[in-house]
């Protein structure tokens, strides 16, 4: 008896309770999922060839047969995507096109369904593919036609090929010919069932036998004829639907976004490789992904596994890298997150078409990044914009979501999953983008909150697109089907440590120290010896470790280069410190700071902090190399093993035949001046460049060039005496008959 007094009650309770929940909130409930269907797109650009044929051939049949082998079973949508080409679009051969179109219409049967995506204007005979597909979706400001190209006078021979093509699809048959043929009189007419069909003038009176005509018009729009707009084809039937990008044809057809992107390994051996990405990214990894990279195309890999483990590192160098990966088309690239891609390093998975986690990794939180001296520094509001777009402009390329790009980056950012009514299928959005078109989005269920970077871990990442977790390496071959397959590991080499040691700012400020004080040792002593062999190697390892880290190019090793020719000039070919030196002074220290940043000019504050932090380190090593030339000049000469190095006056005698102290400059007691030496002949003992010493007679003398520098054992003239300062040219004339050493 007490039952159905509780029951009414309990329907009470339950819908009271339900008249206080938002109306708001249960409109946010999420729609079902749609189930992801196998799909591949693949992408054909003008001019269509033989060789491009024969790939799409393989790669479709590929895909099919795995398709179909799959524990599923399920039939592939097969997405071609159309595009004119930037050298020579509308140029495609008749013959190339229509094999290419009946290879579509006839012979891939094992899809499900094949879709022709158009986001530019298509014309001339490439147009006959695209009507060759089951379904066309078209870009806003796409269009088709006319078939026959501009260049080319319509072939009547062409008529029945084109004919039979759009009988076999379905296609309004008079519509293709019109296309094909612009200055056929093609009308457009409307029916009493407020249908739209295209009809030849010639066919008129045969169609008018069994139809109403309520409206007759010309087909064609004025100074357009033979071309179907994208609006026209979506209103007349004739495209499916209108899409803004490759994500978003994905997301209608419910095809993984990872798809939108071309698979070399279809129809192909697998040729795997693996490269390792560990630690901060800092410049030297550039040089070594490209090697690594270009010894995998030498191998013709085509496919590529990055293991990323990465805190974050330099943001010029993150980006550089991003690119490099996202320009791959020859490989189908992985990111195997192992534990960590944070900071930065995040770009790096978004840049490549699959990215899979292992159990516990974790990838976002870009709300640092690492200096090129290993400081930790917070983005700046512009650095946060400009790797918001970068990030968004990577995902959208590799089709992944562009609104969890963003997130990982923009702490303002709101993700919110919901049903685009443009494809009925679920998408991530940003919550902003889905306030401002609610008409387009509905059903919304959030996935982050703001306040702070997104940062997805592995049991969450399919919440955000990414539905490939594994639990090791093993797993992760069994996914791409590479069990029992031995897979080389390539990992960073003695010369990628050697880079990243030689690009430490201390070793850095070591190599400048080194080069620069001995080459100034090397002014010091006579001849090229030691101190400018150690020079030119610290010089070299310098300029070569930043070339491979990528701060430094051919500028600035030329600069460097030219820096030094003038220094030479100003040294041995037009003494006295005039304009020669001082620009070859500027070009060597200018090189040297160019070459120690990725940037040319500092334009936000993190980069004037690193362009001071070095020019404090560039004048740090310039007063160490003063400090050392003065110690050197004192001490240097009274080392045992070093002082044999330098070149010593030879002793000479007084009038009495006494040996005197060869360091004391010769009496110049009964002489007025050395003016008598002038048109004297000598030998130097010492190069000129431009001073050094020279031997006349029993005087040992130091002596000037008089503008080029000379060799040693060379016999000079003197030219002028100007006080003590003797100034000798180069003896042009024949050797003295009379012994200079015998001269009193």
């Amino acid at each position: 008896m007490i039952r159905p007094a509780v029951a009414p009650l309990a329907v009470l309770l339950v819908s009271t309770a339900a008249s206080f929940i938002p109306t708001a909130s249960r409109a946010e409930a999420p729609a079902a999922r749609a189930e992801v269907t196998p799909g591949q797109f693949f992408t054909i650009t003008e001019p269509i060839t033989h060789d491009q044929i024969a790939k799409i051939q393989s790669k479709t049949r590929g895909l099919v047969k795995k398709t179909s082998a799959d524990a599923q079973g399920q039939s592939p949508i097969l997405v071609f995507q159309f595009l004119p080409g930037e050298s020579a679009p509308g140029t495609t051969d008749f013959g190339a096109a229509y094999d290419l179109a009946n290879y579509i219409s006839r012979e891939l049967g094992g899809a499900k369904s094949t879709v022709a995506y158009v986001p530019d204007p298509i014309t001339g005979f490439a147009v006959l593919p695209v009507v060759a597909c089951t379904e066309i979706v078209m870009g806003p400001n796409a269009s088709l036609g006319p078939i026959t190209p501009e260049t080319q006078s319509f072939d009547p021979a062409l008529r029945e090929p084109v004919r039979f093509l759009a009988v076999r699809k379905t296609r309004d048959p008079d519509l293709i010919l019109g296309m094909l043929d612009r200055d056929a009189d093609l009308r457009l007419i409307r029916t009493p069932d407020k249908g739209i069909r295209y009809v030849m003038a010639e066919h008129m009176p045969e169609f008018l036998k069994s139809n109403q005509a309520l409206d007759d018009r010309p087909a064609w729009e004025g100074g357009r004829r033979g071309v179907l707009t994208a609006d026209r084809a979506r209103e007349e039937g004739f495209c499916k639907r209108i899409a803004h990008s490759p994500a978003e044809v994905a997301a209608l057809y419910h095809i993984a976004g990872g798809s939108t992107v071309d698979d070399p390994t279809l129809g192909q051996n697998v040729r795997p490789v693996w490269i390792k990405i560990e630690g901060p990214i800092e410049s030297a990894m550039i040089s070594y992904l490209g090697r690594r990279l270009d010894q995998a195309r030498r191998e013709r890999s085509n496919l590529v596994f990055f293991e990323i483990d990465s805190p974050g590192g330099m943001v010029e160098t993150a980006d550089t890298v991003a690119d490099l990966i996202a320009g791959i088309d020859d490989m189908k690239t992985v990111a195997y997150l192992n534990e960590r891609a944070l900071g930065v390093a995040a770009l790096l998975p978004l840049a490549c078409r699959d990215v899979v986690f292992k159990e516990g990794a974790r990838m976002g939180d870009v709300a640092q990044f690492i200096t090129a001296r290993g400081r930790l520094e917070d983005l700046t509001e512009v650095q946060i914009a400009g790797l918001a777009e970068k990030a968004a402009f990577l995902a959208a390329k590799k089709g992944h979501s562009e609104a969890v790009a963003r997130a990982m980056i923009d702490p303002r950012a709101e993700v919110v999953e919901a049903t685009d009514q443009n494809t009925q299928g679920r998408r991530l959005v940003l919550l902003r983008e889905a306030e401002a078109d609610p008409n387009r989005f509905t059903n919304l269920e959030p996935r982050n909150r703001a306040g702070g970077p997104l940062t997805i871990d592995a049991a969450e990442a399919s919440a955000y697109g990414f539905n490939q977790v594994v639990r090791d390496f093993e797993e992760l071959k069994t996914l791409y089907g590479l069990q029992g397959v031995a897979i080389r590991v390539e990992g960073p080499g003695w010369v990628d440590s050697l880079v990243t040691l030689l690009t430490d700012p201390y070793v850095s400020w070591l190599l400048l120290f080194v080069g620069l004080f001995m080459m100034v040792v090397e002014l010091k002593l006579p001849g090229i010896g030691l101190p400018a062999i150690v020079s030119a190697l610290a010089f070299l390892l310098f300029f070569w470790s930043h070339y491979l880290s990528g701060t430094a190019d051919q500028l600035e090793i030329i600069l460097f280069l030219l820096g030094l020719i003038s220094l030479a000039v100003e040294l041995f070919v037009l003494p006295g410190f005039g304009i020669f030196g001082m620009s070859g002074i500027v070009l060597m220290l200018g090189s040297i700071v160019m070459a120690s940043h990725t940037f040319t000019w500092p334009t936000q504050d993190y980069e004037y902090r690193e362009m001071g932090l070095t020019l404090i380190q560039l004048i740090v090593a310039l007063i160490g190399v003063t400090v050392g030339a003065v110690v050197l000049a004192h001490y240097f000469p009274a080392i045992p093993i070093f002082n044999k190095l330098i070149l010593k006056p030879e002793p000479w005698t007084g009038a009495g035949g006494e040996t005197l102290d060869p360091t004391v400059k010769p009496p110049m007691e009964g002489y007025d001046s050395l003016a008598y030496l002038i048109g004297e002949t000598g030998r130097t003992t010492s190069p000129l460049r431009p001073t050094g010493k020279a031997r006349f007679g029993k005087l040992l003398l130091d002596v000037t060039a008089d503008n080029f520098y000379i060799e040693p054992d060379s016999l000079v003239e003197v030219v002028d005496v100007q006080g003590s300062r003797v100034i000798v040219k180069k003896w042009e004339g024949t050797e003295p008959d009379v012994d200079i050493d015998e001269m009193s």
